[in-house]
């Protein structure tokens, strides 16, 4: 799931977050990317394993220098 959201939004991750532990039901993803007009991107992306669908359930929070960034960032993956 990690690789597929960096590659959806085409961001990079920060602080080594694309590193999941082993043996983990839960993960934070932090990403950092730079959007049409040089608005810095910031995604911090909470992920949770479902074991009754072996699906993944995510939260995710996008910060930009515009705000009008971050609400297309965030629609677009929902």
């Amino acid at each position: 799931a990690v690789k597929n959201i960096m590659h959806f939004l085409g961001m990079q991750p920060c602080e080594r977050s694309d590193k999941v532990p082993e043996n983990k039901s839960s993960h934070t993803l932090f990403l950092s990317g730079v959007y049409r007009g040089g608005h810095t991107v910031l995604v911090r992306a909470k992920l949770a394993i479902r074991a009754d669908t072996e699906g993944v359930t995510m939260n995710i929070a996008v910060r930009s220098t515009d705000p009008n960034v971050s609400e297309i960032v965030a629609s677009a993956i929902g």
